[in-house]
């Protein structure tokens, strides 16, 4: 992640945690969803299984093209933001100086002390500007399962969800001794042999082109390749990312633009006012992630974690034709 000055604000609080993004079916039983018991995840697909406020994902995996598999038995809505960390930093330290500077700012800006709640996030370490956010399942509802594909390189690695609920981030947890919604995991060893997903529609996103799509979505599912042209710190100090929705047909736009914006009180707050189905966290400029969704025909919008959405170009409704 680029440096971000006083503004570093949101994505530590809550960045990551259940692997995730792109669309499936109802998630199930959970004693079907138990977390591999080997430390290594096999064939290059992790699972990460998100129960209340409690990630479940193994501990260490091998370098390469990597598809989490993220199920959402909560009743929560939840995504899974993967950070790549500094070096000799880990969820220890991202517990102990991270999360509380981002939960005492949000408690400042919901009672209208944005000055004081810049002066917190001044608090931040210095190591914090050297996270890199490296995509990760998308906002997925509860009782849906998402992918999303990255290409991992060695290191250590979080991940973490910082959707809110009665205004405190999911990644933070005020109790001593116990962690927010964040998990720590090790990509290293042998790299697997899993190949980059093929996309069968591209999107483009950039500060100054929006959202941009090539290819036609037709039922049934669909591996959306989505290409980091920029990566830019927003108004609400995040890049840029991709998430899909499905519009009902009382959906208020505005209202879902709203919600994006983590700033509102309303902001990011389960639950959401529509049904997410995944897609990914930002990335670094030139990179290019992968999700996978199953479409039935209807109404959806295309959408990032960004305020002031539709202006932006990052707001795009689109609708998947019957047959």
């Amino acid at each position: 992640m680029p440096n971000r000055p006083r503004t570093a604000f949101l994505r530590a609080t809550c960045h990551a945690a259940v692997v995730t993004l792109a669309a499936s079916a109802c998630a199930p039983d959970e004693d079907e969803t138990e977390a591999p018991t080997d430390d290594r995840a096999s064939a290059a697909v992790v699972d990460v299984i998100a129960r209340d406020l409690t990630l479940v994902a193994p501990d260490s995996i091998a370098p390469g093209w990597t598809t989490f598999r993220f199920t959402n038995t909560s009743p929560m809505i939840h995504f899974a933001v993967v950070e790549r960390m500094p070096d000799g930093i880990g969820l220890a330290e991202q517990q102990a100086e991270v999360a509380p500077v981002f939960q005492d700012g949000l408690d400042l800006l919901a009672a209208g002390e944005v000055d004081a709640a810049m002066a917190t996030f001044g608090n931040l370490p210095p190591w914090f500007g050297e996270i890199v956010f490296m995509g990760g399942p998308g906002l997925t509802s509860p009782g849906r399962t998402s992918e999303a594909t990255v290409h991992l390189e060695p290191g250590r690695y979080l991940l973490e969800c910082y959707v809110k609920t009665d205004g405190v981030f999911h990644s933070y947890n005020p109790e001593e001794g116990a962690d927010g919604m964040v998990h720590e995991f090790v990509v290293a060893g042998e790299a697997s042999s899993a190949p980059e997903p093929e996309a069968t529609v591209q999107l483009t996103v950039s500060s100054e082109g929006g959202l941009t799509m090539q290819g036609g979505l037709t039922p049934g599912a669909h591996t959306i390749g989505v290409d980091f042209e920029d990566q830019v710190v927003h108004e609400n100090f995040v890049g840029h990312d991709v998430h899909v929705v499905r519009l009902d047909p009382e959906a208020d736009l505005d209202r879902l633009e709203a919600w994006m914006d983590w700033t509102r009180p309303e902001g990011l707050q389960s639950p959401a006012p529509l049904e997410f189905l995944g897609g990914t966290n930002e990335m670094p400029a030139g990179t290019t992630a992968y999700f996978t969704v199953s479409f039935e025909p209807g109404d959806y919008a295309w959408i990032a974690e960004v305020p002031g959405a539709s202006g932006k170009g990052m707001l795009v409704p689109f609708a998947v034709p019957e047959g």
